[in-house]
């Protein structure tokens, strides 16, 4: 008897890890990528994010709605998702603005995700901002840890220009 339930304990657990979510979006080359970006967990995760900064960051004002894009492969139907699963949070939005958290990429890992985003920062460059998210069986995703770079978008850009001036310049 025993040998039989703990048989069916490891099938049972080969099975479920089968069936986790491996994926990356926008994909990466030569990456799997998520179908549909509005099935679970992609909405819970993103919105877990978005709260994850309201909460946290320096925003205009709590009361105002949220503000966010997402990469433009995940179309409409994504941004619907991720601000229904943000009012069923009491978050309101606002879809008409794209000025405010702008999620980069979304890489998920099982019961684990990662999200980039950008934050606006008032007055200062906006910040990039990368978390990890983790999530256990029948549990809601929360977050784990946060990276808050040191560089910021006008650096990256500035050092984009600067190497592929550099680039034509030696020919390479």
């Amino acid at each position: 008897m025993f040998r039989f339930s703990a048989l069916s304990v490891i099938l049972v657990s080969l099975a479920a890890t089968g069936c986790a979510n491996y994926a990356s979006y926008p994909p990466l080359e030569g990456e799997a990528s998520i179908d549909q970006a509005t099935h679970a967990p992609i909405p819970e995760v993103i919105a877990t994010a978005i709260e994850w900064c309201v909460a946290r960051e320096d925003f205009r004002s709590q009361q105002e709605p949220v503000i966010f894009s997402l990469p433009a492969s995940m179309g409409d139907a994504a941004h619907a998702a991720v601000a229904e699963q943000l009012k069923l949070n009491g978050l309101e939005t606002d879809a008409s603005r794209t000025d405010g958290i702008e999620i980069r990429s979304v890489r998920m890992f099982g019961l684990k995700a990662m999200v980039d985003m950008t934050v606006p920062r008032g007055t200062s460059p906006a910040q990039l901002v990368t978390l990890e998210l983790q999530s256990y069986v029948f549990q809601p995703w929360h977050v784990v840890a946060s990276n808050r770079w040191r560089f910021n978008e006008e650096q990256l850009k500035r050092t984009s220009a600067e190497l592929q001036q550099a680039s034509a310049e030696s020919g390479s």
